[in-house]
């Protein structure tokens, strides 16, 4: 799977911090198809933010993303698309006060 052209190594960078101070991450981050998966979830997230998506619904977002990517063949496609979808309408969340919002950074 190829990423995106506009996917720089900058992004990459912070995104490996980002995953390799995770300890919840530890079993996952050296799997080279999962880390892939991980670092296309970190995008799509930011994007959300950037549309002042609440912390809530983006963890509520990336699990959806990431039960779907299982079986996809491109993690990347399917972020853009879960994105699309989301900022169609089409994704109907359900308030879950139980989800932490610090679980995103």
């Amino acid at each position: 799977m190829n990423r995106p052209n506009f996917i720089t190594d900058e992004d990459i960078d912070r995104w490996s911090d980002s995953i390799d101070d995770d300890p919840l991450l530890d079993e996952l981050k050296d799997i080279p198809l999962l880390r892939e998966v991980l670092y296309a979830g970190l995008w799509m997230a930011e994007k959300l933010k950037m549309l002042d998506v609440s912390d809530e619904e983006i963890i509520q977002l990336n699990y959806y993303f990431g039960g779907k990517a299982f079986g996809h063949e491109d993690c990347w496609v399917l972020a853009q698309e879960v994105l699309e979808e989301y900022k169609r309408g089409e994704i109907v969340l359900e308030k879950e006060p139980s989800i932490d919002p610090s679980l995103l950074n």
